[in-house]
């Protein structure tokens, strides 16, 4: 899908359609729908006297009856009450408009900047929001497909229409888009293809890729490295797998910021967990290929800030490995020494994530960071928490919790603080080591964040984001097919984006 600026009065605006947004009992159609109707005929249809049309959200209503040779068709899409309006409505009722082009096989679908300015949002937020909502709702996963392949996905293009040539920074917003959109797809698609194609090695070969494009620094280093480096926890995690592990370091530092401490965002990158010798049920374990989505969201981040060239120094560090139950796994009651020398006492082999992610973090302490970010599927306890769409934020700065939770509301994903309060540590202390990987069956979620809390200084700021409920939709969602979500993705480059917030938190 292509996005394109059409630079016209409105009588001369050209598509297979156009959409409107309106809200719910609304007596009189929005004005920009008003005035283009006026420019292109002599009285409004008396269909728009909303008899049949309540504008609830994700209705639509189409109209043929007012033909014409510049645009066919009206797409009127309702928001629901005003008083009730947010991102998440407006974006789900572009996604709505959006199938409902792909189902009328629309090649050009028309989206008038003068319709977002009725809205009581900020315009280029509406417009950023709409056409990565346009580029992701129907983005599908097809490449192994053989038969009953989708054709190529409707809208092509999506003519974004205004009377007056736009300024910065609403001119820089389709190729924001664009990227933002590209770092979603790809995560997705690593994330819902098969294990035995997304292995350690794939997700290596694909930062190289990144590395090529956009001019990355990035060093693999494989399990016999990881091993003389002393990263104990990681490599306890692959020894029991035949497919080679490694950590991916990869930094993008535009020139100039050589000397600036960097963002650093950690990926739990397990492409396939069978709970080792804590073997997992086998009902659902096929879902277990999921669990790179922290890797994918990395990854993703990565190729949209590449693609826009975001000056802002950033090193993203994927530790990935399988965790398999071979006869050289790990056992629980072993005691793992860590890469920062602390002690662990093995209690689950099923709690790997944690395992891998520890070391990481302590070789991202290397780079003096800002701030670090670790993104996992880490825990089913967060999923009984908060359910599957809303992520877990754990922070040992608030200042960070908040501004993930805000900029996360305002690029649709949802983020809810739990506390990280040094009492929970009762739970994991160990009669063997420094401390156990697990505690009891309570706060489990927590109890993870617990974990990691221990690899990282108080004086460094750094959250632990437990995507596990959200990184995968059973089903289709209003803004997203059914499988891979690609959350992560957009508050990574959010914190990019923002340079004031890091600020904020020294």
């Amino acid at each position: 899908m292509q996005f394109e600026w059409q630079v016209a009065p409105m009588n001369e605006w050209h598509g297979d359609g156009i959409v409107f947004f309106c809200f719910e009992k609304t007596s009189t159609p929005p004005s920009c729908l008003e005035r283009w109707w006026q420019q292109t005929s002599t009285s409004l249809p008396e269909s728009y006297t909303w008899k049949d049309f309540r504008g609830k959200p994700q209705e639509i209503a189409l109209h043929y009856e007012v033909a014409k040779e510049g645009i066919p068709r009206v797409l009127l899409v309702g928001l629901g009450p005003e008083d009730k309006f947010d991102l998440e409505k407006f974006r789900s009722a572009m996604a709505a408009a959006t199938r409902k082009s792909r189902d009328l096989r629309l090649g050009k679908l028309v989206l008038p900047l003068e319709a977002l300015q009725d809205l009581p949002r900020d315009t280029n937020r509406l417009l950023e929001e709409a056409l990565v909502v346009a580029k992701t709702s129907l983005h599908r996963f097809d490449a192994l497909k053989t038969r009953d392949v989708e054709p190529l996905p409707f809208p092509e293009e999506i003519l974004i229409s205004t009377e007056n040539r736009p300024q910065a920074p609403a001119s820089g917003i389709p190729p924001m888009a664009e990227g933002i959109g590209s770092g979603i797809c790809l995560a997705r698609d690593l994330v819902v293809s098969p294990s035995n194609r997304v292995t350690p090695s794939c997700l290596a070969k694909t930062a190289q890729q990144l590395s090529g494009k956009y001019g990355f620094k990035v060093e693999i280093i494989d399990l016999q490295g990881a091993q003389t480096l002393g990263m104990g926890a990681f490599a306890a995690v692959a020894q029991g797998s035949s497919e080679p592990a490694c950590m991916i370091v990869c930094e993008h530092c535009p020139q100039g910021l050589e000397n600036t401490p960097p963002l650093v965002y950690v990926g739990k990158g397990i492409t396939f967990d069978t709970g080792g010798i804590s073997i997992k049920p086998s009902a659902n374990m096929e879902a277990m290929k999921q669990d790179m989505a922290g890797a994918a969201a990395v990854l993703g981040a990565l190729e949209c800030i590449g693609k826009l060239k975001i000056r802002q120094r950033i090193v993203g560090i994927i530790p990935c490995t399988e965790n398999m139950p071979d006869g050289k796994a790990y056992k629980p009651g072993d005691v793992i020494k860590s890469l920062e020398g602390l002690t662990i006492e093995v209690i689950s082999t099923d709690a790997e994530g944690r395992m891998v992610l520890c070391d990481a973090l302590t070789y991202a302490l290397r780079y003096k960071p800002a701030l670090i970010i670790d993104l996992a599927t880490l825990t089913g306890a967060c999923i009984i928490a908060l359910g599957k769409h809303v992520a877990g934020v754990l922070a040992n700065h608030e200042g960070l919790s908040k501004a993930i939770q805000n900029m996360g509301s305002e690029v649709g994903e949802k983020f809810w603080p739990l506390p990280l309060w040094d009492s929970y540590f009762e739970s994991i202390k160990s009669d063997v080591a420094d401390f156990k990987n697990v505690g009891d069956r309570s706060a489990g979620a927590i109890i993870g964040g617990i974990f990691l809390k221990q690899f990282v200084p108080d004086d460094v700021p750094w959250a632990h984001l437990d995507i596990a409920g959200t990184a995968w939709a059973d089903k289709d969602q209003p803004t997203s097919p059914k499988g891979a979500t690609g959350f992560g993705v957009r508050i990574l480059v959010e914190l990019a984006r923002d340079p004031s917030m890091v600020k904020s938190l020294s």
